[in-house]
């Protein structure tokens, strides 16, 4: 009864192992530790404006850090505008939240999104921004 018990823990494990390598191979860490400045940018509405609450600093890089899935398939959610540009030790990182409704966010311009944004944290980037003047969802 033993042998076959470590046989499937075995599986087990090596099965988990493959998967999390996997998950790591399609996923890009976003990581934003480095940011000394956060711009927000609305091209058509002609919003350019630096984030200096400490508050919503904080909140903007605890909700736009994680990990982003490399996907071909590009979401219909109306990316591109607006933008929140990470700035600091000479590196930057541009997010895109989805224009309309949908849960996620593109990083830069490469291939690569968040999935699945709680609604908590959609609403709490969408009440940031409001501040700044960019009424979400836009289209």
């Amino acid at each position: 009864m033993k042998k076959p018990l470590k046989i499937i823990l075995s599986t087990v494990l090596i099965l988990a192992f493959g998967l999390v390598l996997l998950y790591l191979s399609v996923t890009k860490p976003v990581k934003l530790g480095f940011t000394e400045k956060i711009t927000l940018n609305h091209v058509y509405e002609d919003i350019h404006v630096e984030i200096t609450d400490p508050d919503d600093f904080a909140r903007l890089i605890s909700i736009c850090k994680g990990r982003a899935l490399y996907d071909h398939s590009i979401p219909s959610c109306g990316f591109g505008t607006p933008e929140l540009i990470f700035e600091g030790n000479g590196k930057k990182v541009v997010i895109y939240p989805g224009g309309d409704s949908c849960g996620s966010m593109r990083l830069g311009e490469e291939d690569k999104y968040f999935y699945g944004i709680s609604d908590e944290k959609r609403r709490l980037l969408w009440e940031i921004m409001a501040k700044y003047g960019v009424v979400m969802p836009c289209g």
